[in-house]
């Protein structure tokens, strides 16, 4: 029996909805996962659980930003 082929949908960073520790890290100027961690625990930025992992919205992460850019 022949295998049915595997389809992977390509998505841009820009229609991306989620992004994870390491993307948010980047897009935040390049600061460490442990930065990004240090913000969600002292409740700055607002992750979502999915599952085991954790992601962020760019909604939050802009939020975030404009947050920082009021200090």
């Amino acid at each position: 029996m022949p295998k049915k082929p595997v389809i992977r949908a390509e998505v841009s960073e820009s229609e991306q909805i989620l992004y994870d520790v390491n993307a948010a890290a980047k897009i935040l100027g390049g600061i460490s996962k442990a930065m990004v961690y240090r913000y969600v625990q002292n409740k700055e930025l607002h992750p979502i659980k999915l599952g085991a992992r954790t992601m962020f919205t760019r909604e939050e992460l802009e939020r975030f930003v404009k947050e920082l850019e009021s200090r």
